[in-house]
Protein backbone atom coordinates (compact mmCIF):
# COMPACT_ATOMS: atom_id res chain seq x y z
CA UNK A 1 0.00 0.00 0.00
CA UNK A 2 2.86 2.37 0.84
CA UNK A 3 4.35 1.77 -2.58
CA UNK A 4 1.02 2.54 -4.23
CA UNK A 5 0.71 5.75 -2.24
CA UNK A 6 4.18 6.83 -3.33
CA UNK A 7 3.33 6.18 -6.96
CA UNK A 8 0.07 8.11 -6.58
CA UNK A 9 1.88 10.99 -4.89
CA UNK A 10 4.43 11.18 -7.72
CA UNK A 11 1.70 11.12 -10.36
CA UNK A 12 -0.29 13.84 -8.61
CA UNK A 13 2.84 15.98 -8.21
CA UNK A 14 3.64 15.63 -11.92
CA UNK A 15 0.09 16.61 -12.84
CA UNK A 16 0.25 19.69 -10.61
CA UNK A 17 3.60 20.78 -12.08
CA UNK A 18 2.31 20.38 -15.65
CA UNK A 19 -0.80 22.36 -14.75
CA UNK A 20 1.25 25.18 -13.21
CA UNK A 21 3.58 25.33 -16.19
CA UNK A 22 0.61 25.50 -18.54
CA UNK A 23 -0.96 28.33 -16.53
CA UNK A 24 2.29 30.30 -16.44
CA UNK A 25 2.78 29.85 -20.18
CA UNK A 26 -0.78 31.01 -20.85
CA UNK A 27 -0.33 34.09 -18.69
CA UNK A 28 2.91 34.95 -20.49
CA UNK A 29 1.36 34.62 -23.95
CA UNK A 30 -1.71 36.66 -23.03
CA UNK A 31 0.45 39.42 -21.60
CA UNK A 32 2.45 39.85 -24.80
CA UNK A 33 -0.18 39.10 -27.40
CA UNK A 34 -2.22 42.31 -27.60
CA UNK A 35 -1.20 45.57 -29.29
CA UNK A 36 -1.46 49.06 -27.76
CA UNK A 37 -1.15 47.93 -24.15
CA UNK A 38 0.52 51.13 -22.97
CA UNK A 39 1.74 54.53 -24.11
CA UNK A 40 -1.65 55.92 -25.15
CA UNK A 41 -1.04 59.16 -23.26
CA UNK A 42 2.35 59.68 -24.91
CA UNK A 43 1.11 59.69 -28.52
CA UNK A 44 1.65 63.03 -30.22
CA UNK A 45 -0.06 64.57 -33.20
CA UNK A 46 1.94 63.56 -36.26
CA UNK A 47 1.93 65.02 -39.76
CA UNK A 48 2.66 63.15 -42.94
CA UNK A 49 5.68 64.67 -44.69
CA UNK A 50 5.43 64.45 -48.46
CA UNK A 51 8.44 62.56 -49.82
CA UNK A 52 10.83 64.23 -52.25
CA UNK A 53 10.91 63.26 -55.91
CA UNK A 54 13.72 61.03 -57.07
CA UNK A 55 15.29 59.70 -60.24
CA UNK A 56 12.96 57.50 -62.36
CA UNK A 57 9.79 58.83 -60.73
CA UNK A 58 7.00 59.15 -63.29
CA UNK A 59 5.01 62.41 -63.24
CA UNK A 60 1.93 63.78 -64.94
CA UNK A 61 2.23 67.54 -65.50
CA UNK A 62 -0.93 69.39 -66.55
CA UNK A 63 -0.99 73.10 -67.42
CA UNK A 64 -4.24 75.10 -67.28
CA UNK A 65 -4.40 78.68 -68.58
CA UNK A 66 -6.00 81.26 -66.32
CA UNK A 67 -8.08 82.58 -69.21
CA UNK A 68 -10.51 81.27 -71.78
CA UNK A 69 -7.59 80.84 -74.20
CA UNK A 70 -6.72 77.30 -73.22
CA UNK A 71 -4.83 76.97 -76.49
CA UNK A 72 -2.03 78.92 -74.80
CA UNK A 73 -1.44 75.90 -72.63
CA UNK A 74 -1.94 73.36 -75.42
CA UNK A 75 1.77 73.16 -76.27
CA UNK A 76 2.61 72.12 -72.72
CA UNK A 77 -0.23 69.63 -72.56
CA UNK A 78 0.66 68.34 -76.01
CA UNK A 79 -2.31 66.33 -77.35
CA UNK A 80 -4.60 67.15 -74.44
CA UNK A 81 -8.15 66.06 -75.12
CA UNK A 82 -7.17 63.11 -77.30
CA UNK A 83 -6.52 59.49 -76.48
CA UNK A 84 -2.78 60.21 -76.53
CA UNK A 85 -3.04 63.05 -74.03
CA UNK A 86 -2.32 61.03 -70.93
CA UNK A 87 0.93 59.59 -72.27
CA UNK A 88 2.05 62.93 -73.78
CA UNK A 89 1.72 64.63 -70.41
CA UNK A 90 3.93 62.06 -68.69
CA UNK A 91 7.50 62.80 -67.69
CA UNK A 92 10.14 60.55 -66.16
CA UNK A 93 12.84 62.16 -64.02
CA UNK A 94 16.14 61.39 -65.77
CA UNK A 95 19.47 60.35 -64.24
CA UNK A 96 20.42 64.02 -63.85
CA UNK A 97 17.26 64.66 -61.84
CA UNK A 98 15.44 66.65 -64.54
CA UNK A 99 12.26 66.56 -66.59
CA UNK A 100 12.28 68.02 -70.10
CA UNK A 101 9.21 70.10 -71.00
CA UNK A 102 8.40 71.63 -74.41
CA UNK A 103 9.83 75.10 -75.01
CA UNK A 104 11.03 75.72 -71.44
CA UNK A 105 13.47 72.80 -71.50
CA UNK A 106 14.96 70.94 -68.56
CA UNK A 107 13.63 71.56 -65.06
CA UNK A 108 15.27 70.25 -61.91
CA UNK A 109 12.74 67.95 -60.20
CA UNK A 110 14.69 65.63 -57.95
CA UNK A 111 14.57 66.46 -54.21
CA UNK A 112 11.45 68.59 -54.70
CA UNK A 113 7.90 67.70 -53.65
CA UNK A 114 5.20 67.64 -56.33
CA UNK A 115 3.91 70.96 -54.97
CA UNK A 116 7.35 72.56 -55.16
CA UNK A 117 7.83 71.30 -58.71
CA UNK A 118 4.40 72.66 -59.72
CA UNK A 119 5.35 76.08 -58.30
CA UNK A 120 8.65 76.00 -60.21
CA UNK A 121 6.98 75.11 -63.52
CA UNK A 122 4.31 77.74 -62.93
CA UNK A 123 6.93 80.49 -62.53
CA UNK A 124 8.77 79.36 -65.67
CA UNK A 125 5.52 79.46 -67.68
CA UNK A 126 4.54 82.96 -66.56
CA UNK A 127 5.76 84.51 -69.81
CA UNK A 128 4.16 81.81 -71.97
CA UNK A 129 0.73 81.27 -70.40
CA UNK A 130 -1.49 83.82 -68.69
CA UNK A 131 -1.94 83.06 -64.98
CA UNK A 132 -1.04 79.39 -65.41
CA UNK A 133 -2.17 76.71 -63.01
CA UNK A 134 0.15 73.71 -62.90
CA UNK A 135 -0.82 70.35 -61.47
CA UNK A 136 1.86 67.71 -60.86
CA UNK A 137 0.82 64.19 -59.93
CA UNK A 138 3.25 61.41 -59.17
CA UNK A 139 2.24 57.98 -60.41
CA UNK A 140 2.83 55.89 -57.34
CA UNK A 141 3.40 52.20 -56.83
CA UNK A 142 4.65 52.33 -53.27
CA UNK A 143 6.10 49.00 -52.15
CA UNK A 144 7.66 47.58 -49.00
CA UNK A 145 9.03 44.13 -48.18
CA UNK A 146 7.57 42.30 -45.17
CA UNK A 147 9.36 39.23 -43.79
CA UNK A 148 9.12 36.95 -40.78
CA UNK A 149 6.09 36.06 -38.71
CA UNK A 150 3.26 37.55 -40.77
CA UNK A 151 0.53 35.57 -42.51
CA UNK A 152 1.43 36.72 -46.04
CA UNK A 153 5.14 37.65 -46.21
CA UNK A 154 6.52 39.25 -49.35
CA UNK A 155 6.40 42.51 -51.29
CA UNK A 156 3.32 44.65 -50.57
CA UNK A 157 2.36 47.43 -53.02
CA UNK A 158 0.14 50.49 -52.50
CA UNK A 159 -1.19 53.12 -54.88
CA UNK A 160 -0.49 55.92 -52.39
CA UNK A 161 2.50 57.37 -50.55
CA UNK A 162 1.22 58.01 -47.04
CA UNK A 163 1.56 54.38 -45.95
CA UNK A 164 2.17 53.62 -42.28
CA UNK A 165 3.44 50.46 -40.64
CA UNK A 166 -0.06 49.38 -39.59
CA UNK A 167 -1.21 49.61 -43.22
CA UNK A 168 1.67 47.35 -44.26
CA UNK A 169 1.12 44.76 -41.52
CA UNK A 170 -2.61 44.67 -42.24
CA UNK A 171 -1.92 44.12 -45.95
CA UNK A 172 0.37 41.22 -44.98
CA UNK A 173 -2.48 39.62 -43.03
CA UNK A 174 -1.26 40.79 -39.59
CA UNK A 175 1.22 38.97 -37.36
CA UNK A 176 0.91 35.23 -36.80
CA UNK A 177 0.42 33.93 -33.27
CA UNK A 178 4.18 33.30 -33.26
CA UNK A 179 5.05 36.92 -34.14
CA UNK A 180 6.89 38.87 -31.47
CA UNK A 181 4.81 42.02 -30.92
CA UNK A 182 7.70 43.82 -29.24
CA UNK A 183 10.27 42.95 -31.90
CA UNK A 184 9.38 44.62 -35.21
CA UNK A 185 12.48 45.66 -37.14
CA UNK A 186 12.34 48.29 -39.90
CA UNK A 187 15.35 48.60 -42.23
CA UNK A 188 15.61 51.79 -44.30
CA UNK A 189 18.14 52.94 -46.86
CA UNK A 190 19.24 56.52 -46.23
CA UNK A 191 21.96 58.13 -48.38
CA UNK A 192 23.44 54.80 -49.51
CA UNK A 193 23.47 53.51 -45.91
CA UNK A 194 21.02 51.29 -44.06
CA UNK A 195 19.45 52.40 -40.80
CA UNK A 196 17.52 50.11 -38.44
CA UNK A 197 14.65 50.91 -36.10
CA UNK A 198 12.80 48.79 -33.54
CA UNK A 199 9.03 48.96 -33.03
CA UNK A 200 7.08 47.61 -30.04
CA UNK A 201 3.43 47.24 -31.02
CA UNK A 202 2.43 46.82 -27.37
CA UNK A 203 3.43 50.40 -26.63
CA UNK A 204 1.33 52.90 -28.60
CA UNK A 205 4.12 55.47 -28.55
CA UNK A 206 5.57 53.71 -31.63
CA UNK A 207 3.26 56.05 -33.56
CA UNK A 208 5.83 58.78 -32.80
CA UNK A 209 8.61 56.73 -34.43
CA UNK A 210 10.31 58.11 -37.57
CA UNK A 211 9.34 54.85 -39.30
CA UNK A 212 5.64 54.95 -38.45
CA UNK A 213 5.19 56.39 -41.94
CA UNK A 214 7.11 54.11 -44.27
CA UNK A 215 9.39 54.99 -47.17
CA UNK A 216 9.40 53.10 -50.42
CA UNK A 217 11.51 49.90 -50.30
CA UNK A 218 11.56 49.79 -46.50
CA UNK A 219 12.00 46.26 -45.14
CA UNK A 220 9.87 45.13 -42.18
CA UNK A 221 10.91 42.03 -40.26
CA UNK A 222 8.74 40.45 -37.55
CA UNK A 223 10.73 38.32 -35.14
CA UNK A 224 9.57 34.93 -33.84
CA UNK A 225 8.53 34.49 -30.21
CA UNK A 226 9.93 31.90 -27.83
CA UNK A 227 7.22 29.35 -28.59
CA UNK A 228 8.16 29.34 -32.26
CA UNK A 229 11.90 29.20 -31.57
CA UNK A 230 11.44 26.20 -29.27
CA UNK A 231 9.72 24.28 -32.06
CA UNK A 232 12.38 24.96 -34.71
CA UNK A 233 14.11 21.71 -35.59
CA UNK A 234 11.79 19.69 -33.38
CA UNK A 235 9.99 16.61 -34.66
CA UNK A 236 6.53 17.90 -35.69
CA UNK A 237 5.01 14.82 -34.04
CA UNK A 238 6.78 15.35 -30.72
CA UNK A 239 4.14 17.70 -29.29
CA UNK A 240 1.36 15.32 -30.27
CA UNK A 241 3.26 12.42 -28.71
CA UNK A 242 3.80 14.42 -25.54
CA UNK A 243 0.08 15.18 -25.31
CA UNK A 244 -0.74 11.49 -25.74
CA UNK A 245 1.80 10.57 -23.05
CA UNK A 246 0.32 13.14 -20.66
CA UNK A 247 -3.18 11.82 -21.30
CA UNK A 248 -2.00 8.26 -20.61
CA UNK A 249 -0.29 9.46 -17.43
CA UNK A 250 -3.41 11.30 -16.31
CA UNK A 251 -5.59 8.27 -17.04
CA UNK A 252 -3.20 5.99 -15.16
CA UNK A 253 -3.29 8.35 -12.18
CA UNK A 254 -7.09 8.30 -12.11
CA UNK A 255 -7.22 4.52 -12.45
CA UNK A 256 -4.66 4.00 -9.71
CA UNK A 257 -6.47 6.40 -7.41
CA UNK A 258 -9.76 4.62 -8.10
CA UNK A 259 -8.11 1.25 -7.43
CA UNK A 260 -6.78 2.41 -4.07
CA UNK A 261 -10.14 3.80 -3.05
CA UNK A 262 -11.93 0.57 -4.02
CA UNK A 263 -9.32 -1.48 -2.20
CA UNK A 264 -10.08 0.40 1.03
CA UNK A 265 -13.81 -0.30 0.79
Amino acid sequence: MNKQKKVLTILVAISIIISLLSCNSERRVNKNFNYFQSGLDSVKSITFVEPKLKVNDVLRVQVIAGSIRQEDAALFNMAMGTAAAASNMMYTIDEQGNIDMPKIGKIKAVDLTTKQLADTVQKMLASEVKNPLVIVVKFVKFKVNILGEVKRPGVVAFQKENVNILDALAEAGDLTDNGKREDILVIRKVDEKYETYKIDLRNTSFINSPVFYLHEDDVIYVGANRSKLLTVGRDPNSERNLQIALQILSTASVLLNTYIILKRL
